[in-house]
């Protein structure tokens, strides 16, 4: 017969049994330990999803157009993610600004200047362009904002369903936050017939549409 391998394991005497004795100890705290770290892992929650938005890498003012130098992407949980959030640089590179940005801003669709009147906007509404009696209410005004419209030279409100598209961004080297005439407009969204009545009744038909714009309670 063929001696057993490891004679020092596998042998009769006393300290062959004690070691063993050893060895199995050490097996079966190796296996509790394995087994408590797939219990940590199953119980323990994956990370959360990340995503890449689009953030300001330098402060932008509002109006600026957009090139590759003034943007860059992060990593956020998506969970954090803000909604409307870009999450590619093209879609930004190029478009005019509504509102400041800070550095590390994230950059959202409602920050953009709309291509045209009719981007994003909710289904039943049109948009409507009107100069404001205050230009400088356009800096307190913001993208998704419900506002009531009143005619400029006062008297009851012209529409109450109304909500901020976009401000027209002050022109560059121009002071106060004016337009280069002196005049600051709003875009609009409202139903078809408080635009009518805003066009009706803004106090005359023979120039601009110009209103005083208010900003609503939260609907």
């Amino acid at each position: 017969m063929s001696p057993l391998p490891f004679p020092a394991l596998t042998g009769p005497g006393r300290r062959s049994r004690w070691r063993r004795s050893l060895l199995r100890r050490a097996l079966t705290a190796g296996c509790l330990v394995g087994a408590g770290w797939l219990v940590v892992l199953e119980v323990r929650p994956p990370p959360p999803p990340i995503a890449r938005v689009v953030t300001a890498a330098a402060p932008v003012e509002a109006g600026a157009v957009l090139t590759a130098d003034d943007l860059t992407t992060s990593a956020l949980p998506a969970d954090d993610v803000q909604p409307g959030a870009l999450t590619s640089l093209d879609d930004a590179v190029g478009r005019r600004t509504s509102s400041t940005l800070a550095v590390g801003e994230t950059l959202t669709r409602t920050r953009l200047v709309p291509r045209s009147p009719a981007e994003g906007l909710p289904a039943g509404l049109v948009a409507l362009h009107v100069l404001l009696a205050d230009p400088l209410a356009a800096d307190v005004l913001h993208p998704g904002q419900g506002v009531v419209v009143f005619p400029a030279p006062g008297g009851p409100a012209l529409a109450r369903a109304a909500s901020v598209l976009a401000t027209d961004p002050p022109a560059r080297g121009t002071v106060a936050g004016l337009g280069a005439d002196g005049t600051r407009g709003v875009l609009l969204a409202l139903p078809p017939e408080e635009a009518e009545d805003v066009l009706a009744g803004h106090g005359g038909l023979d120039g601009p549409v110009v209103v005083n714009v208010v900003a609503a309670a939260a609907r």
